[in-house]
């Protein structure tokens, strides 16, 4: 009865169930996706508790998928991963149409004369899943589109 007892109170007592914070979650794995692709670090798929992560190395890809949280913050908080970096990355001159679900889609390419990297933020509009799917990828070549508005694309 004792141990019951004592088991109920340290129960009561306990540390309150960690919280997550998918912005956070998602800045965290960007970066990582960013240092997969780009520095060729040991990354490997994995799953948080709002957030996964999926990388591939032929191509030489990574995937961050967001399934909780507010999308405006979260995207927020993946582009600040991206600016963070040293490859310069900026918006494509060519728009992506945001369809279904998605409140926006942007494409991000480093800069000119370096390796071929873009980075593809998709954006779901409010109380829509997944939140936001975010995927760095290494092309063989510079996409033309990075540098030439050629109209929206679908």
């Amino acid at each position: 009865m004792r141990l019951a007892i004592f088991a109920v109170l340290a129960s009561l007592t306990a540390a309150p169930a960690a919280v997550a914070d998918p912005a956070y979650e998602a800045r965290s794995a960007m970066g990582a996706c960013l240092a997969a692709v780009i520095e060729k670090a040991p990354v490997v798929d994995g799953k948080g508790q709002d957030v996964s992560l999926h990388r591939e190395t032929a191509p030489n890809l990574c995937v961050v998928k967001v399934t909780a949280g507010d999308p405006a913050e979260v995207r927020r908080s993946v582009l600040d991963a991206v600016a963070a970096r040293p490859e310069g990355f900026a918006p494509a001159k060519t728009a992506w149409a945001a369809d279904g679900g998605l409140a926006s889609r942007e494409t991000l390419c480093s800069r000119p004369g370096r390796r071929a990297m873009n980075v593809v933020v998709e954006t779901g509009k409010r109380a829509a899943s997944p939140v936001l799917i975010a995927t760095v990828v290494e092309a063989s070549a510079r996409d033309q589109r990075c540098d030439l508005d050629m109209g929206l694309q679908r």
